[in-house]
């Protein structure tokens, strides 16, 4: 797979339509202001909703989170399917990627061509479902609404024998390690 043009388009403050390691996701730099407002704009998301960044191993959790709990790395480590851990307090990430309490929801892609675009990328990309917010997931690339596939500058064709799943599972972690299942 070649992710020259997609990396640049997410150099650039673009976003990308690609593949993740659950379903079709539009995705773009989690550092960048415009970019989450992009984002947001194309998707419908409403500001009060927090967004997901996708990082490539858990060793970069400390540069995005306030305090990272220990019980973080064994829930991500042992997850059998990809899991969104949300954290209290989010940092180094655009201030309008944070949900209102400053809460940030973190995936570690485990495998994929996903994996490669945000290990190339070197920091964390902001994503969500390619879908406008409360509409059905796409299941193939040609589900994809016009509007979405517009705003992406770049397309990543899903890779032979890949296919849609399901969101992640989602789980809020508390500064004192409790935790709480939002979707399984």
């Amino acid at each position: 797979m070649n992710i020259k043009m997609p990396l640049q388009a997410l150099r650039n403050g673009s976003l990308v339509l690609h593949p993740t390691d659950t379903v079709w996701g539009l995705s773009g730099d989690a550092t960048r202001p415009e970019t989450v407002e992009l984002l947001r704009k194309t998707c419908q998301i409403p500001p009060q909703q927090g967004l997901i960044i996708l990082l490539w191993d858990t060793s970069m959790l400390d540069r995005y989170v306030a305090k990272v709990p220990d019980l973080a790395f064994d829930l991500i480590e042992y997850a059998e399917d990809p899991l969104t851990v949300v954290f209290p307090q989010g940092k180094n990430v655009a201030e309008n990627l944070l949900a209102p309490d400053r809460s940030i929801a973190i995936r570690v892609v485990k495998s994929g061509p996903c994996l490669d675009l945000v290990k190339s990328f070197g920091k964390p990309l902001v994503s969500t479902i390619a879908a406008i917010s409360g509409q059905p997931i796409p299941k193939k690339s040609e589900d994809i609404a016009p509007d979405i596939r517009q705003a992406a500058q770049e397309i990543i064709p899903a890779p032979a024998g890949w296919t849609s799943g399901k969101p992640s599972r989602i789980v809020r972690l508390g500064v004192g390690g409790e935790f709480e299942f939002i979707r399984k």
